[in-house]
């Protein structure tokens, strides 16, 4: 009898650690727009107190494939957040400038854009609610700005 008491008390505790609700979960990014399969996906992820483009609070690069990339973000917290995916042609983990403006092709959470009206990017203007029920996100890579080479 004794025995059959404590394998219930572990089954019971078993199923009570398991049952319990998370606070973190896989954040996904997917797009499928990229020019070509040259370079790597990079992203940058941002929480309010960070300070966008330069000091994201993780950034996480992925290769290009058939002109698509997906990344995945195990054990996130759940809560808002905001994103810069940049189409890293040559691979140095960077946005790089050229005159001011980025001149390597960049997407942003929310589909935001950046334009001569918009400004600069902003957590409120990129901000995205990370929960249980919105885990996979997609964002568009923008090829509207012509490449400057240095």
């Amino acid at each position: 009898m004794k025995k059959y008491l404590i394998v219930a008390i572990i089954c019971l505790f078993s199923y009570g650690v398991k049952g319990q609700r998370s606070d973190t979960g896989t954040l996904r990014f997917a797009t499928s727009n990229f020019s070509n399969d040259q370079g790597k996906a990079v992203l940058f992820l941002f929480r309010k107190s960070d300070k966008i483009p330069d000091k994201p609070f993780m950034t996480v690069s992925c290769n290009i494939e058939r002109k698509m990339a997906s990344i995945l973000l195990p054990g996130i917290a759940f809560g808002n957040y905001a994103a810069i995916l940049l189409h890293d042609e040559n691979s140095n983990g960077r946005i790089d400038h050229s005159f001011g403006l980025p001149f390597e092709q960049l997407g942003y959470s929310n589909n935001w854009k950046l334009g001569f009206f918009t400004g600069m990017p902003t957590f409120s203007k990129l901000e995205f609610q990370f929960s249980p029920a919105s885990q996979n996100k997609q964002i568009k890579i923008s090829y509207k700005t012509k490449k400057i080479k240095q």
